[in-house]
């Protein structure tokens, strides 16, 4: 399992990575658009959308990291109930589940968007809404990645607690 775990780090550190950066670009363009707006008296439409855009990038990149990292809310009182073979086994369902919603939601849906988007032009930026709407498709990928990833792990613990 060596493999699957390596692509898990490289997929967090990169996720970790963009996340960081974006909220620092945020960071910095609101400070930007703070100093247009109050001291200048020249509100910046374009940081505005810009920050409204990467804001969104910014929560699906995260998303897609908590999902990875099993970081999810989650409520376990019914599965504590069962014992180690059930519990992996619905634990494995879920997995699949959330792959198939990725897939479903994320990608087919994301690619919809992209369509949708190529068609209409955000005033501001004067760029086709399909250049914001591809975190979607990108996104779901990551996400059905790391539902593999995690149905591995989860069957090499199996493997191991069947062991013991």
């Amino acid at each position: 399992m060596k493999i699957a775990d390596k692509i898990r780090q490289i997929l967090n550190s990169v996720l970790k990575a963009v996340c960081a950066c974006l909220l620092a670009f945020m960071s910095l363009l609101t400070c930007y658009q703070v100093f247009m707006r109050y001291v200048i008296k020249h509100p910046s439409t374009i940081s505005e959308d810009i920050l409204s855009y990467s804001f969104v990038w910014v929560s699906l990149f995260a998303t897609t990291l908590v999902f990875g990292e099993r970081d999810h809310m989650n409520l376990t009182f019914f599965l504590d109930k069962f014992n180690f073979k059930v519990k992996t086994i619905v634990e494995i369902l879920t997995e699949v589940l959330i792959g198939v919603i990725a897939v479903v939601v994320f990608f087919f849906g994301g690619i919809k968007f992209m369509s949708v988007g190529a068609l209409q032009v955000s005033p501001t930026l004067k760029i086709t809404m399909n250049y914001i709407y591809v975190i979607m498709p990108i996104c779901g990928i990551l996400i059905c990645i790391y539902s593999i990833l995690n149905i591995v792990k989860l069957l090499d613990d199996f493997r191991k607690g069947e062991q013991k």
